[in-house]
């Protein structure tokens, strides 16, 4: 129970606080889940939802995703493969800071919704990339990754330790552990754009003596040096071929090393952020527990810690 353990903790250091964040939280995936099913209705995708099978829109992956929302928040009925609405939800009202600064994420994404699901066609990185940002640097991701850095043992590698942070595009990651650790970090991204934002953040936080950056894809990328550990917060429905990126990570990183995992999964109360994803650069949607499991077990690692809550796993796993 990581993530939930993380937050209780947070809830006695500073109830008031732990409260906001959990309110802003259900404010968020309540607004999400409104605007979705407003510009599904708008489009007329809720009518195609109840006569097409998922199966056959443009996006399959993005299809079961919107139909299991709607099922999962009561909204409707599963009939075979199309659904039956049986209520419309009401627009939630926004109270926290939180959720007002993170409910036009959702605006920016779902715009392109209904011809991602009719057609298959996504906006390219260059034209979504600062609701990404957003979409990956946010209050709960941060609690996240904050969580996996002390529950993996990440927080306890001296200054002469080096940790890969894998995929941190906005650069959420590498700042939780240039905050959280005394390592040096290594980032590891296949975007050049994303590098020099990665890179930006550092320079603002005064750290550039901490970080070293590689540009290449994940599944290839070789380190200049063997590391003690491996970060992916996030990462594993965001690179076009998992496995072999934790393959290439397996190698990359020391025989005493080892991989830590922040990974939402394919559960109800990340279903609407998981949409918004794969309109924002996700390959694909989270994947189930069991699908990660196996996923870092085939790479060549033993998972010694596995921490599942809220639709998070927080995972620490040792090379074989």
């Amino acid at each position: 129970m990581a993530f939930s353990s993380y937050l209780l903790r947070k809830f006695f250091a500073n109830p008031g606080e732990a409260l906001r964040i959990k309110r802003a939280g259900d404010e968020v995936r309540a607004y999400a889940v409104w605007k979705l099913y407003e510009v599904l209705e708008e489009s007329g995708l809720l009518a195609k939802l109840q006569e097409q099978p998922w199966w056959s829109f443009g996006d399959r992956d993005l299809a079961r995703v919107v139909c299991d929302t709607l099922i999962a928040e009561g909204l409707a009925d599963r009939a075979g493969d199309v659904i039956r609405v049986k209520r419309r939800p009401q627009r939630p009202a926004i109270t926290t800071r939180e959720a007002a600064d993170f409910a036009p994420v959702f605006d920016r994404a779902f715009l392109y919704l209904p011809r991602a699901l009719e057609t298959g066609e996504k906006p390219p990185q260059s034209e979504v990339r600062a609701e990404m940002a957003k979409l990956l640097d946010n209050f709960a991701t941060r609690l996240e990754m904050e969580a996996a850095v002390e529950e993996t043992g990440l927080s306890k590698l001296g200054e002469g330790a080096v940790i890969a942070d894998l995929y941190p595009r906005s650069g959420a990651s590498t700042m939780v552990l240039l905050e959280r650790t005394r390592a040096r970090v290594i980032a590891v991204d296949p975007y050049r754009e994303n590098l020099a934002m990665v890179e930006r953040l550092v320079k603002l936080a005064g750290q550039e003596a901490r970080v070293s950056y590689v540009q290449a894809p994940l599944e290839e990328a070789k380190l200049p040096e063997k590391v003690d550990a491996v970060f992916m917060a996030e990462v594993v429905h965001w690179t076009f071929n998992p496995r072999l990126a934790l393959a290439r990570a397996r190698e990359n990183v020391k025989r005493e090393g080892f991989l830590a995992v922040a990974q939402s999964t394919y559960s109800s109360l990340g279903l609407p952020a998981a949409a918004a994803g794969l309109l924002l650069g996700a390959v694909a949607p989270p994947p189930a527990s069991g699908e990660l499991r196996g996923m870092i077990r085939e790479a060549g690692f033993s998972i010694e810690k596995w921490l599942e809550s809220l639709g998070v796993v927080i995972a620490k796993a040792a090379p074989e």
